[in-house]
């Protein structure tokens, strides 16, 4: 990358981080009011661990790349011993390395470290005059073997499988100039086309780390050390405490434990060293994406981890932390998915942000600090690699906080429990989602038995739900972008051969078989003998090898294409067999291949595999994602709601009270200032939907100026008033006039209820426009003839309109019910007035304890015109703006599935030039 290309990917990378830092203050400050803080405060960690991850990558990743030169070399003084390292590989792929290690300039000798003490390991050993040196049983890294085996003050670290280039200790053994450096590792890259580690858009799940990330931690000398491909300090290892457990961590644990000691790591990454061989297995990704999850976990977290041990510096720990980011973030993607399950079967949002908010503030946020660590990284880190990697590594990041005593010895068994398919802890979690979305939508159609929101929320929450829903069934690879195929790469040939007594061609190679052309057919399962010659850099060798036909179908030009299976092979057959089919063309693609020899470009094709399990499984999961899309579509409608279920009301609140005190002494009116005058709203009610109850809705109103009655001075402080009555009645048809609160009404009976001990109270009422009224009790009847001045204030304290009730004493006596009474109340009147906001007269309300409250106006007028919501609605909401946008995605995800689901299997030839 260009210096100028980097100084942009910083500014934007530091534009995004200062964004989100601002969205996560406002989130604190503005966001979190009336929120269940059980669901909105670990969402706001889970952001803000997000965004510590964000900033430790940025951090990693800012320094410019540095060039390793070709002229940066140094005379190899001293040569060194290479060690292969064999766990479960087959013997045809540690014979490729064995054969790639004899090009390899300045290697002494070989060691062979085989984890599995397979005999025939330690034949080819023999053949290849290499020191063969087995491991204990519960040895799952042959580091402590490795240590005693070699015998010069660096040694070259290769996984059996993998190819180096020949100067791939001339490039390394330039960081050990420096005595400080214990390990240089070499960048390692994957030449398949396609894998288990191979993510649906056919990248490599580890191309950022290897690529990117740890090349960056090696400018700052803390790199992690990864095994293959590294240059290894022998004294360096010798005062670091080996643990048994399996190789990636036992390297990570070792890397941290050097840089605790005060060494370095370089990790050289102008050039790739090695190619790493392909996974095909998704059990053995899935063990390495747990190894990978533990290990971090230790790496942070453990006892002699960043967090608790006083031995890192600074730059150290910022180092393995950023390096921990992508191992861990499994972890905290089960927790956003289980929190947002919770909140669409709660009914409840974690946060409260208008549009503006989310555009101006979070969007921002999000888009360029993808888009920074994608330029910082050279585009290694795409935007979305993150959710895909985090996405696919739940299930080993959950595993991996299983003790490690669990783990059981890692030979070959004789009978042997499958391991979780990478990406099982994805099922599941599809699955889940899929389940809470048929809910959603049940419930909002049918059964309406969980939480209510504001349809614009439920869709926000619909929409990121669908968004995780996609990138999940991507990487099952059961959408129609991508079919689930891994395929074994041949190389292309046209070498003359015979098989038996019919001469054939061979078109293409590979170290286990071959693909002929034959004019004649032949029998399957028929075994004959192929004999031919094999071309290579060290000669021309004779091929003659028994074989079994394992297919046979005719081509379009008449001719038979032969699939055979080769038997047992000699020592020189198998050699040219691993140049001619995996050295030389990795060599050739890695640029590599020794200039003194030429050799033509090689042509490779990629043979498509069947799906290792059963197709019923995808199945299954498509028909669960698009049951989960009608919960979806079923949510996104607003249900249309009947007059019956909206006349549903419950008011729930507090009377509080403030005593006006008189002075006879004063007989004119006067204006008096009073910092805070206590007015009464009773008008506002929320609606019950179905049996779901929202809390009602009653503010209090500051006035600064009040003009007092003849022998007023001044108004007491408001307090909670319990054994008041709070009566409300309910109109259920306007009649003739159409005019609610007119004396043609339909009144519903009457409903009461006596404040506690603190002055709350609670009313549950039906009709189509309700009112309520406050009847002081007994106690506060002054002598004097004072007022007495109540308000009616809801406990959530939200907006309400501008409208009041004030209750004045008539001049009777009166005498109400109380709580030892209300079963036998009186017959003794009382009279309450109802102005507005003004001050107006509006209505009067009078009646009797015993009958309840009639309500009639004053002088035949109408009482209090209702505000809208305390009119029942019977059309239906309207449908909000997101709803339209999760109808579309659905709609998409619905096509992709079905044609993902009709797509057809057949095995595809792709040619593919190495060069």
């Amino acid at each position: 990358m260009r210096r100028t290309e980097h100084l942009g990917a910083r500014a934007l990378a530091g534009v995004g981080l200062v964004a989100t830092l601002c969205y996560l203050v406002w989130r604190v400050a503005f966001s979190m009011h009336d929120t269940d803080l059980w669901l909105s405060l670990p969402t706001f960690v889970v952001e803000v661990v997000g965004f510590m991850g964000a900033a430790a990558l940025t951090w990693a990743l800012w320094p410019v790349p540095a060039r390793h030169h070709a002229s940066s070399t140094v005379a190899v003084s001293t040569p060194v011993d290479a060690v292969v390292r064999v766990d479960q590989q087959p013997v045809h792929e540690v014979r490729a390395t064995l054969l790639a290690l004899r090009s390899v300039q300045h290697v002494n000798g070989v060691v062979l470290v085989d984890l599995s003490a397979r005999p025939a390991l330690a034949a080819l050993a023999t053949e290849f005059q290499a020191v063969y040196a087995a491991t204990d049983a519960n040895d799952h890294n042959g580091l402590r073997v490795m240590l005693a085996a070699v015998r010069t003050p660096q040694f070259l670290l290769i996984d059996a499988g993998d190819i180096p280039t020949t100067d791939i200790v001339e490039r390394l053994v330039v960081d050990f100039i420096d005595p400080r450096v214990a390990v240089a590792q070499g960048m390692g890259v994957s030449l398949a086309e396609d894998s288990a580690e191979h993510g649906p858009n056919g990248r490599h799940e580890l191309l950022f780390e290897r690529n990117s990330l740890n090349p960056a931690l090696g400018t700052r000398g803390s790199a992690a050390w990864l095994g293959t491909g590294s240059l290894v300090r022998t004294d360096a290892l010798r005062d670091v405490r080996f643990e048994t457990t399996f190789a990636l961590e036992a390297q990570w644990l070792a890397g941290a434990s050097l840089l605790a000691a005060g060494w370095r790591i370089t990790a050289p990454g102008e050039v790739p060293v090695v190619a790493q061989r392909p996974v095909h297995s998704e059990q053995v990704v899935s063990e390495d994406r747990l190894q990978r999850a533990r290990a971090a976990r230790r790496m942070v977290f453990g006892s002699t981890g960043v967090l608790r041990s006083r031995s890192f510096s600074a730059t150290q720990r910022l180092a393995i932390a950023a390096w921990a980011v992508r191992p861990l973030s499994g972890l905290r993607r089960v927790v956003f998915l289980v929190l947002l399950g919770s909140a669409l079967l709660a009914g409840s949002v974690p946060f409260h942000a208008t549009a503006t908010v989310l555009v101006c503030g979070w969007l921002p946020a999000f888009v360029y600090t993808s888009l920074g660590l994608a330029l910082l990284s050279g585009w290694t880190l795409r935007p979305g690699d993150r959710a895909r990697w985090s996405l696919h590594s739940m299930g080993a990041a959950c595993r991996s906080l299983r003790s490690t005593r669990e783990r059981t010895v890692h030979r070959a068994p004789i009978i042997a429990l499958p391991s979780p398919q990478y990406g099982a802890g994805l099922v599941i979690a599809v699955v889940g989602l899929s389940v809470i979305l048929v809910l959603r939508g049940v419930s909002d159609r049918v059964t309406h038995t969980l939480g209510e929101m504001p349809q614009s929320s439920l869709m926000a929450l619909l929409i990121v739900t669908l968004w995780t829903l996609a990138l999940s069934l991507d990487l099952l690879r059961v959408l129609a972008r991508r079919s689930q195929m891994r395929r074994t790469a041949r190389v292309v040939s046209s070498l003359p051969a015979t098989l038996g007594e019919r001469a054939v061609s061979i078109v293409d190679l590979t170290t286990l078989g071959a693909g002929l052309v034959s004019q004649t057919g032949v029998e399957i399962n028929e075994r004959l003998l192929l004999d031919s010659a094999i071309p290579t850099l060290t000669g021309v060798t004779t091929m003659r090898v028994p074989c079994i036909v394992r297919n046979v179908s005719r081509r379009a030009d008449g001719d038979f294409r032969i699939g055979v299976e080769f038997g047992d092979t000699n020592d020189a057959t198998a050699n040219a067999l691993a140049e001619f089919c995996i050295i030389e063309p990795t060599w050739e693609r890695m640029g590599a291949a020794p200039s003194s020899k030429p050799v033509g470009a090689a042509q490779m094709m990629y043979v498509d595999e069947p799906e290792p399990e059963p197709a019923t499984g995808r199945v299954a999961v498509r028909l669960v994602s698009l049951l989960a899309l009608v919960g979806a579509v079923a949510s996104s409608v607003p249900a249309t709601v009947d007059a019956s279920a909206s006349t549903n009301h419950r008011l729930q609140g507090i009377v509080q009270v403030a005593v006006v005190e008189t002075d006879p002494q004063v007989s004119t009116p006067r204006t008096t200032a009073v910092p805070e005058t206590i007015v009464v709203d009773t008008s506002v009610f929320d609606t019950i939907v179905g049996d779901t109850v929202e809390d009602a809705v009653v503010e209090t109103t500051l006035e600064t100026n009040i003009t007092t009655v003849p022998g007023e001075v001044s108004i007491g402080e408001p307090a909670g008033l319990p054994g008041a009555i709070v009566v409300a009645v309910c109109s259920l048809d306007p009649g003739a006039d159409g005019a609610w609160g007119t004396s043609d009404d339909a009144y519903n009976e009457p409903v009461w209820a006596i404040t506690t001990y603190d002055g709350t109270y609670e009313i549950t009422l039906v009709g189509e426009a309700c009112w309520a009224t406050v009847a002081p009790p007994e106690l506060l009847d002054d002598e004097d003839g004072g007022e007495v001045v109540l308000s009616v204030v809801d406990v959530s304290g939200a907006s309400t309109p501008d409208q009041r009730v004030e209750v004045q004493r008539a001049e009777a006596d009166v005498s109400v019910p109380t709580t030892d009474t209300i079963d036998q109340p009186s017959n003794q009147a009382a009279s309450l007035r109802l102005v507005d906001a003004s001050g107006r007269a509006v209505g009067t309300v009078k009646g009797d304890a015993a009958n309840g409250f009639q309500f009639t106006g004053v002088a035949g007028s109408a009482l209090p015109i209702p505000a809208s919501s305390q009119l029942a609605v019977s059309s239906s909401p309207q449908r909000s703006t997101l709803s339209f946008f999760v109808l579309a995605i659905a709609g998409l995800l619905a096509l992709s599935i079905l044609l993902g689901l009709a797509r057809p299997r057949s095995a595809r030839l792709k040619p593919l030039h190495v060069t």
